[in-house]
């Protein structure tokens, strides 16, 4: 099946969000779980937002908070 190439893009653009908050030090990487940014571009990716941070970040999920909507 031929995958939509801009579903294809917000998920890439995710996954590199994910992969920098998680490789980084930074707060502000991190805040940006806690965005509206994020939250858009989950629902650009067609994922749910705390779909996402339950399974990469069980123990962080329950700290951050929820995602800004």
């Amino acid at each position: 099946m031929a995958q939509n190439p801009e579903l294809a893009l917000w998920r890439a653009v995710l996954v590199a969000g994910l992969s920098d908050a998680a490789k980084s030090d930074k707060p502000q990487d991190a805040a940006w779980l806690r965005s509206r940014d994020f939250v858009q571009v989950c629902h650009l990716a067609q994922v749910e937002p705390e779909a996402v941070l339950r399974a990469l970040w069980p123990e962080r999920f329950q700290r951050l908070g929820k995602a800004a909507a």
